[in-house]
């Protein structure tokens, strides 16, 4: 399967933020995907063209991630939830829905229960939701998590790490991590992410981003406040979690599914923490069913608008 790589775009909210405008159907339901820790807008070129057919598809970098500098700016959790509500409200318009991949699954929950007429509709891939036992399924992977998690230790290992471990090991790295079975994620995918992370290097501060992102995600899901905050969601949910996701417990998902009843909740067994790269036919068929035949109010067109995007310079930006 080929990229849809869609057009590279920038807005302004406290500094540039990088997005990528896929297209798609002009009268289509209007869709922001929105990424996890570590990964970026990219992470959803294999799904779009599937969803484009049907949909108007755009993707987010988060501060600190992708394409989107620091700049001084926060990388929270908080913060990024605030970069996605201008991007809804100033650039695509809204309600739209909203597709998250862990991080970013719980960043949109946060967004569809602070501003509920924003999002139609929610599409949780993977996503970190309220602790219930182990967050992470390994001994190994909660160790590496809380290297990540703890200030000075998680920045140095990350900058050493970026600084001396080829882009290409950087990407082999990250997709066995996330992948029950790397070798089926297209070569062309590999390419692109080899090549962001080679022009990440170039970005300052993302070290420290990831640290703050990181115990940002782990105060969250360790907090009564969010599992409160789950309540105010009201609109319709997809929840897709991969039996072989080595990151969040299975255990996650289904306590929430059992507890939300209203929830779609879809296992797929063959899969880890990132369907929409491992099996990115099978992931846009489930959403597209949600949506269309399923939840019909919320596939409302976007009626043909277009971006009201702020096209900003990075260097001039990063000058200041």
């Amino acid at each position: 399967m080929s990229r849809n790589v869609g057009t590279s775009r920038f807005f302004d909210y406290e500094g540039p933020v990088h997005y990528i405008d896929y297209g798609g159907k002009p009268d289509g339901p209007l869709v922001v995907c929105v990424h996890g820790l570590g990964g970026s807008a990219i992470s959803f070129d294999l799904i779009a063209q599937l969803l484009a057919a049907e949909c108007r598809i755009y993707a987010l970098d988060l501060v600190g991630h992708g394409r989107t500098p620091v700049l001084g700016r926060s990388a929270t959790v908080g913060e990024n939830r605030r970069v996605l509500d201008h991007f809804l409200r100033d650039v695509v318009g809204e309600p739209a829905v909203l597709i998250g991949n862990s991080m970013g699954g719980l960043i949109a929950l946060l967004q569809a229960a602070k501003r509920p007429g924003s999002v139609a509709g929610l599409v949780l891939i993977g996503p970190a939701l309220p602790l219930s036992g182990l967050v992470l399924k390994d001994f190994r992977r909660a160790v590496e998590f809380a290297v990540l998690a703890t200030p000075g230790l998680g920045t140095a290992v990350i900058s050493l790490w970026t600084r001396f471990a080829s882009a290409e090991r950087q990407v082999g790295r990250m997709l066995r991590l996330v992948a029950r079975d790397p070798s089926k994620v297209p070569d062309e995918f590999r390419q692109a992410a080899a090549a962001l992370a080679e022009e990440r290097r170039r970005l300052p501060g993302n070290p420290n981003a990831l640290v703050q992102a990181a115990r940002s995600v782990v105060y969250v899901v360790t907090s009564p406040w969010y599992a409160t905050q789950l309540e105010g969601v009201a609109a319709p949910v997809l929840l897709i979690h991969g039996q072989h996701d080595r990151l969040v417990s299975i255990r996650q998902a289904e306590a929430s599914a059992q507890r939300f009843d209203s929830w779609r909740f879809e296992v797929m067994d063959h899969v880890g923490h990132v369907p929409q790269l491992e099996d990115p036919a099978l992931v846009a068929a489930t959403i597209l069913e949600w949506m269309f035949e399923e939840n019909p109010d919320i596939a409302v067109g976007a009626e043909g608008a277009e971006p009201r995007s702020v096209v900003v310079d990075v260097r001039e930006k990063s000058r200041r």
